[in-house]
């Protein structure tokens, strides 16, 4: 059987493994202590270095062109069925209006413009006849002028043989060859011919005068069977003027009617609604809010103690706290020139005297460049850590 120690060996030995384990544990709570305590003094070293090279803001906001569509009309909704929430794009129906009045106006107008057109071709054609016969006539004129200059010399040649012929006769009848009956004949001849000749001088006169009225548009008779082509050109000018205040009239009221119905300007969200369907709107009046998701900002309202530390292009960190999960980075793009405090709807005057001075507020409007961006909504909390260590702008 194996001897068994004493009791004497055993209080020997047991204080020693005590303090064996005292040893060990005293030097694992230094290690840790000396652990936390570096752990501490990296915290801190980093902390510091973070503050001397980043400027933080934690009320930053998500910033968006905010877009109020409306009527440019006034008049009863007949269609409107969207919720805060719908998608739009650029041309997609926001409303319609009551256009019943409006459409029937919109014929009318048609009808007008097609009956001034009709009235157009037929005084062209009016006056392409009315030129024609113009021209007809002056040439019928100017004919029956050559052909009574003809008769016209032939009646003076015929009075010039006449009057000879009886200057003839006279000498002949001094001398007793002719006899008084045959001085009369050739009298009397002469006197006819003389009259013809007349008559030829008179015709060529009218038709000179005839000729020149011709020339000048004015035509009777049955030659001109239409108005006068200058009479007719300003009739034409008027009708042209008249349509064109027609063709106006009818595109102001095609606007009227595709007005009836409200289109979206961009594509966004909606963000608010304001109307229902039924109501009766006026002009201007709001019927939806909305917003384009890919253009979205951050606000963030920076010390007046600290914002000349900032520059365009310095890098931002941004954490949404919608979003922990996700990152987003950006750059600033634009430094304000006045602070926040001086847009209030409530100025704050100190009539008293007594000042309290207030570190105010610089806005600064930072792009995003990284991180999804759709998935922000206008009025979102952020923070933003704006990195100022001097090798980072350039954007």
């Amino acid at each position: 059987m194996a001897d068994t120690p004493s009791s004497a060996d055993n209080q020997g030995v047991y204080p020693q493994r005590a303090s064996r384990a005292r040893n060990w544990f005293n030097r694992l709570k230094l290690g840790g202590a000396v652990i936390v305590v570096l752990a501490l003094i990296v915290g801190i070293g980093r902390w510091l270095y973070h503050q001397h090279t980043h400027v933080s803001a934690d009320d930053a906001r998500v910033v968006s062109n905010e877009i109020t569509v409306s009527s440019r009309l006034a008049g009863r909704i007949t269609g409107f069925s969207l919720a805060m929430g719908d998608r739009l794009a650029e041309g997609d129906t926001v409303a319609h209006l009551y256009k019943k009045p409006d459409e029937l106006m919109l014929e009318k107008l048609q009808a007008k413009v097609k009956g001034g057109e009709a009235q157009l071709a037929f005084e062209r054609q009016q006056l392409d006849l009315a030129t024609r016969q113009l021209a007809g006539g002056i040439e019928g004129t100017s004919g029956r002028l050559q052909a009574d200059l003809a008769a016209a010399d032939a009646a003076r040649a015929t009075m010039q043989k006449a009057r000879k012929t009886w200057e003839r006769s006279q000498r002949l009848f001094a001398s007793g060859t002719v006899s008084p009956q045959k001085k009369e004949d050739d009298y009397y001849t002469y006197q006819a011919a003389k009259a013809e000749y007349e008559r030829a001088r008179y015709q060529v006169a009218v038709d000179r005068s005839n000729l020149g009225n011709a020339r000048a548009g004015m035509l009777d008779g049955p030659d001109m069977t239409v108005p006068n082509p200058d009479l007719l050109r300003a009739q034409l000018a008027v009708t042209r003027q008249n349509l064109a205040q027609d063709k106006a009239d009818l595109k102001r009221q095609q606007v009227q009617v595709e007005d009836s119905t409200v289109l979206s300007p961009i594509d966004g969200v909606v963000d608010k609604t304001f109307v229902e369907q039924g109501e009766y709107v006026s002009p201007g009046q709001p019927l939806i809010m909305m917003h384009a998701p890919h253009n979205v900002w951050v606000q963030a309202r920076i010390k007046e103690t600290e914002v000349g530390k900032l520059k365009p292009g310095q890098q931002v960190a941004i954490a949404v706290d919608a979003y922990p999960d996700l990152h987003f980075s950006g750059h600033v793009e634009m430094i304000g020139h006045a602070a926040t405090s001086e847009f209030a709807l409530l100025p704050n005057p100190n009539p008293s005297g007594n000042f309290t001075k207030i570190t105010q507020r610089i806005p600064v409007r930072i792009l995003i460049d990284k991180g999804p961006r759709e998935q922000l909504s206008p009025g979102m909390m952020v923070v933003v850590d704006i990195d100022i260590s001097g090798d980072n702008a350039g954007h």
